[in-house]
């Protein structure tokens, strides 16, 4: 048992030592009740064991008229009320308020904490409650919330339009994003399986790895980018600390809080962020050349104009003490956050910090400026300008809302920041979108979808609610004023939308074929490359990889001009991993990665307006490593890397011309 969950049943024990449990509600016959409910028996248990003893649930059962009163003596339903208005009432913008002492970050993140242990002692009382009134929690609506959690599948836009070799498949035109696998157009730099080493590979003459980039004992590389104007490397991951010793938290005399919470830190683990540096003038003789770290665990990254935005978060629950900001205040380049870089939202509640700082790829030594965003996790996007933060708030009998918040970023300084809410979840990070100084978003909704246009302040401006009712949004893409998005239950709609009236956005297209797309990219100007799942218009059970070319010519009447289904292939590296998406319009390649009853395979297509779909390529992947495959070219050469394997296959006869095992 967790010691909050030890708490709250401590908290019971107390105000329920005089209240006399009635018989109805001795365990006996809770079991009775629960039997004639038909709840079966190990939903029961699941639901009840993770608190205690079914006596334990009964008598805290009974209690729950007493601690009513303790939570504001609201009933369920005035509760759900008070939601909903909230709820209606949320589509406005507020400004993030940073703080100018570590006392009020100390008093805030307090308050939190109190607020995080009063939710989480009703939501006893309501799981308790449920599962005895509707025989367990509400399936669907759990399922929901763990596919669209579980769903961090955003896609992107290939930087790679033709040219000497690929380059990543990343969200932001303008904006890199680390990989694991990249080129500079003669050398492969590929993370080797254990993630601890990227190899080096020279492709001239034939496959020959001339060196490795190794990290630090105890750092997981995640990530890693070509700067190939500063002829740098740099790698980014988490550094995971673990001490078994006390001898360096004890002094003469006793002991310190400070260092009696970093000793306890360090003995269970603890997580910091860093990103390393390496010259690569030479590749066949890299050199570390700097690096800075921060606190938290590694959560993404992105480059622009020179920079390097490191993104971490930073858990601070149950650890901070009273005047000591180092138990409760993240770290940056060895530094603490000053405490006006430190954002503090106006509302919610919130676990973490989001640690972001920037640091100047010429000196990677240096940090030019941070910020921490107290937050519940979520997602992210960054524009060409903006870094948005968003997450969503599951709320117990009403819609979801989603909080965004709005960084400025630029040649490495962040601008202050304003905050915004929608109702409904953002599927990925396609669903939403910044054009023109606005922001787009596509949502689901309770059992619908909306589409909202926020201003520069995140206030909404214009939206559409109630579309496609009873299905989720699968995938989104917007161009210019348009955009396009698929919901699907049974059939996939694929609509379209005309936003060049931010205020009156309308649906101008709506297109409905069996299955549905899971990644959108534009294919040229007027196509719309959708890759996703065929599924049996009788049975409604997927039966193979589909993939759509939709013609884009005509806005208001989308047609699907060529599809192919795979069959017997059942799943594809692209849902949930944009970067393994090798898409080049310019060359005609289409290249991922997906599951086959012979084991994972590499597929490569190219597109033809009349014969449709080509399939030039289907080999299996000889490597394993629980990161996805990438397949990236040089020249007339794809190379095809999976962990420590790589195999290179002409793009002129698609023959397998040359392989290395690193």
């Amino acid at each position: 048992m967790e010691k909050r969950e030890q708490d709250i049943l401590k908290k019971i024990e107390e105000k329920t030592e005089e209240i006399k449990v009635p018989d109805s509600l001795m365990p006996e016959q809770i079991e009775k009740l629960l039997e004639e409910k038909g709840v079966q028996k190990k939903s029961r248990i699941k639901k009840i064991y993770r608190y205690g003893s079914l006596a334990a649930a009964c008598v805290a059962l009974a209690a729950g008229i007493f601690l009513a009163g303790q939570f504001g003596g609201e009933t369920p339903e005035d509760m759900d009320a008070a939601e909903v208005k909230a709820v209606e009432e949320q589509d406005t913008e507020e400004t993030e308020e940073n703080t100018d002492t570590y006392e009020k970050i100390y008093a805030y993140l307090k308050e939190r904490e109190t607020e995080t242990e009063a939710e989480e002692e009703r939501g006893f009382f309501d799981t308790f409650r449920d599962s005895i009134t509707s025989g367990g929690a509400d399936t669907a609506k759990e399922t929901k919330m763990e596919e669209s959690v579980a769903e961090d599948m955003s896609v992107a836009q290939s930087a790679a339009d033709g040219g000497s070799y690929s380059k990543t498949n990343v969200r932001q035109q303008g904006v890199d994003e680390g990989d694991i696998v990249k080129t500079d157009g003669r050398y492969l730099y590929v993370l080797e399986d254990g993630s601890q080493c990227i190899a080096i590979v020279d492709t001239k003459g034939g496959l020959k790895k001339v060196a490795d980039i190794e990290a630090e004992e105890n750092c997981r590389i995640q990530e890693f980018y070509l700067f190939e104007e500063e002829k740098k490397l740099v790698y980014a991951g988490t550094v995971y600390e673990q001490n078994n010793h006390w001898e360096d938290t004890t002094k003469k005399g006793g002991i310190e809080e400070d260092v009696l919470y970093i000793g306890q830190d360090l003995l269970n683990g603890r997580e910091s962020t860093k990103a390393v540096a390496v010259d690569i003038k030479n590749p066949e003789e890299p050199k570390e050349v700097g690096g800075i770290s921060q606190s938290g665990s590694y959560v993404s990254s992105r480059a622009a104009g020179g920079y390097l935005y490191l993104f971490s978060r930073y858990n601070v629950w149950g650890k901070a003490i009273e005047g000591n900001p180092r138990t409760f205040i993240p770290m940056a380049g060895g530094d603490l956050l000053r405490e006006k870089d430190i954002v503090l939202p106006p509302f919610e509640t919130a676990s973490m910090y989001e640690v972001i700082t920037a640091v100047n790829i010429e000196s990677p030594s240096e940090i030019s400026d941070s910020r921490a965003i107290f937050t519940d996790g979520g997602e992210l996007y960054v524009s060409n300008e903006n870094i948005y933060c968003y997450e969503t708030q599951w709320n117990s009998g009403v819609t979801e809302t989603t909080s965004i918040r709005k960084i400025g970023y630029k040649d490495g300084k962040f601008s202050r920041a304003v905050k915004g809410k929608v109702k409904g979840y953002i599927n990925d990070s396609f669903s939403i979108d910044e054009y023109g100084g606005n922001l787009r978003v596509v949502a689901t909704v309770g059992e619908t979808n909306s589409v909202y246009v926020l201003d520069k302040k995140l206030d909404v401006i214009g939206s559409i609610k109630g579309l496609a009712e009873d299905e989720r949004v699968y995938s989104a893409r917007f161009m210019g004023d348009v955009g396009y998005f698929v919901t699907f239950r049974e059939t996939d709609p694929l609509f379209t939308v005309d936003l060049s009236d931010p205020k009156r956005p309308k649906i101008i297209g709506k297109l409905k074929i069996p299955g549905f797309s899971d990644y959108l990219h534009f294919y040229g100007e007027n196509r719309l490359l959708g890759i996703g799942m065929s599924v049996d218009e009788d049975t409604q059970v997927t039966d193979g990889v589909k993939l759509s070319m939709f013609d884009l010519s005509d806005k208001t009447d989308v047609k699907e001009e060529n599809k192919l289904v795979l069959k017997n292939v059942y799943s594809t590296d692209v849902s949930y991993d944009y970067k393994a998406a090798l898409v080049d319009p310019g060359k005609n390649l289409i290249g991922f990665a997906a599951g086959t009853e012979g084991g994972e395979k590499y597929f490569l297509f190219g597109y033809d307006e009349k014969k449709g779909f080509r399939c030039h390529l289907s080999e299996r992947i000889n490597g394993s490593s629980p990161n996805a495959a990438r397949g990236v070219y040089i020249e007339e050469v794809l190379y095809v890397a999976r962990g420590n394997v790589i195999e290179g296959y002409s793009l002129k006869d698609y023959k397998k011309v040359d392989d290395i095992i690193l």
